[in-house]
């Protein structure tokens, strides 16, 4: 059985370093200001004042599950705006709308697509009012630009 080295925590002077795994944990990554970090990451956590002690083995493994645990809240947020919008607006016109191949949308329904945070944004807004929303994007787009 191996032991875990036990440093005392240099900020707060009082506290043990030692690895911490579980539930409930969040970090701020890129657009999300409260994503859960996995259960399963253990990061050197004080016992008594919480401060985290990352070393560059454990930043690249809480970044690379982080920017999993990103991409699929982007796809799960992306198919639910999707699936709001759809109801009173055809895919095929929103994807029209926003410039995108058609086809695009179902490919982010099923998984097979990453959506950029952009778009999820773009979704989101939409999804609040779709028929107005949709409708002063198609007068935008028709709208005659005067250049000087």
């Amino acid at each position: 059985m191996s032991k875990t080295k036990v440093r005392r925590c240099a900020e707060c002077g009082i506290g043990n370093v030692r690895p911490l795994k579980g539930e409930g944990r969040f970090a701020r990554y890129k657009t999300m200001h409260r994503l859960e970090i996995p259960e399963n990451l253990s990061i050197p956590t004080c016992d008594n004042c919480g401060a985290e002690w990352l070393d560059d083995k454990t930043a690249r493994e809480l970044d690379e599950a982080l920017d999993l645990a990103y991409r699929a809240e982007l796809r799960s947020r992306a198919v639910e705006s999707i699936e709001a919008i759809t109801k009173y607006v055809s895919q095929r016109k929103l994807e029209s709308v926003l410039g995108l191949s058609q086809g695009y949308l179902s490919k982010l329904r099923s998984g097979d697509r990453d959506p950029s945070a952009e778009l999820v944004s773009q979704l989101a807004l939409i999804s609040r009012d779709p028929k107005k929303r949709v409708r002063e994007l198609v007068r935008y787009w028709e709208e005659e630009r005067t250049t000087t």
